[in-house]
């Protein structure tokens, strides 16, 4: 049987989820990306693994501000229209396919820094598959090089938590079915919806999501010191400062290994 994440990043995925992180969206988080990798020292023009990049969608403008790009996910589909949008926008980005738990061995301390946003973490069930994830980031990130992670918040998800929710996009009225496992930390979402011509469809997909608490020992654990928390990609970098409250949980690391 296949897992989920094998079957849900296509142009499903791109229907639901693209307009959630739309153009105005990503040019905020891409300045405070920016941001960030400018104030912990990362160099001008640095080498960058976008890791989980999908359809380019902070590569791209990451590339256009100057830095040397690599695209590294696991959807061929997304991918390949990764591959275009660059081609448009005129810049030049390394697209790599794979597992992220299986970074290539040639890339061992070829990175600056590495980003993961948008809950592109925390995806297998098996924690210690998580844990490999941060062990490869540190492997594959110069020494003192950069990590900056970007994930849904637990505490906030299980303050104002909603086992059924509906929400449009574009002409489309979508229900969202949610399953909490408080012992693994797997949220579980399936989401049906049906089209103009009738015919309906669903995805599903389930994380493991963390406490900062809980991430910030994995990122220990990798050699990746924990060195500033926001509660969301934005700027000014102090706009959002990281409470019990937060939507979302954005760790900077330092690489240790």
């Amino acid at each position: 049987m296949a897992e989920w994440w094998q079957d849900l990043f296509d142009e499903k995925y791109l229907t639901l989820f693209a307009e959630a992180r739309g153009p105005l969206h990503t040019a905020q988080e891409v300045e405070a990306l920016t941001a960030l990798l400018t104030e912990h020292g990362a160099p001008a023009g640095g080498q960058i693994l976008d890791l989980a990049c999908g359809y380019g969608r902070t590569a791209v403008p990451l590339a256009q501000a100057g830095y040397r790009l690599t695209g590294f996910d696991l959807s061929p589909y997304l991918l390949a229209r990764a591959k275009q949008v660059a081609a448009d926008a005129g810049v030049a980005i390394e697209f790599q396919h794979g597992d992220m738990r299986q970074l290539p061995a040639e890339w061992a301390g070829r990175f600056d820094a590495v980003i993961n946003v948008f809950t592109a973490f925390g995806y297998f069930e098996a924690p210690e598959d998580n844990q490999k994830v941060l062990a490869g980031i540190a492997r594959v990130l110069k020494p003192g090089g950069l990590f900056i992670i970007d994930v849904s918040h637990r505490d906030r998800i299980m303050s104002a938590y909603r086992e059924t929710d509906w929400f449009e996009v574009d002409d489309l009225l979508v229900c969202t079915s949610r399953q909490f496992d408080a012992i693994s930390g797997m949220n579980t979402e399936a989401m049906l919806w049906t089209d103009d011509e009738g015919q309906r469809h669903s995805v599903f997909f389930k994380v493991h999501v963390y406490t900062a608490t809980e991430l910030t020992r994995m990122l220990d654990q990798a050699g990746l010191m924990p060195l500033a928390y926001h509660g969301a990609l934005a700027c000014p970098l102090d706009a959002y400062p990281f409470d019990a409250f937060s939507r979302r949980l954005v760790i900077v690391a330092r690489n240790t290994v």
